[in-house]
């Protein structure tokens, strides 16, 4: 052959042999190589997914513990809130809130009526 010594396309068989043994060699190690580094990028993955989680889980259960105590200061205020509306709804309901509107009607009635006589 021209060029160059292609030992692989000899017609001697123990020199054939030998390449075939070889190449043989170097695809084994180059896929054991290769079986290696899938099997450290899954366990990289991994790792890098149990740090996130390791880092993140107390941070979300802190979240929640005052997503919870929020909740509640709401249900407080909302339920405050619902007696409160209660409360002014039955207001003019109650006799003495009538009795002090009264009062407070004809008290302003005398302090115009004395507004009148002084001027």
């Amino acid at each position: 052959m021209a060029g160059g010594n292609n030992n692989f396309d000899s017609p001697d068989p123990v020199i054939q042999y030998a390449n075939l043994k070889e190449k043989v060699k170097k695809a084994y190690i180059d896929l054991e190589i290769y079986g290696r580094q899938l099997y450290n990028d899954s366990s990289l993955g991994l790792y890098h997914m149990s740090e996130h989680i390791r880092k993140r889980v107390p941070q979300i259960v802190e979240d929640k513990k005052v997503l919870t105590s929020l909740t509640k200061d709401v249900e407080v205020t909302l339920e405050d809130m619902k007696d409160s509306c209660e409360v002014i709804e039955s207001m003019p309901t109650i006799p003495c809130f009538n009795n002090i509107n009264e009062m407070l009607k004809r008290t302003l009635e005398m302090v115009e009526a004395k507004n009148k006589d002084n001027v």
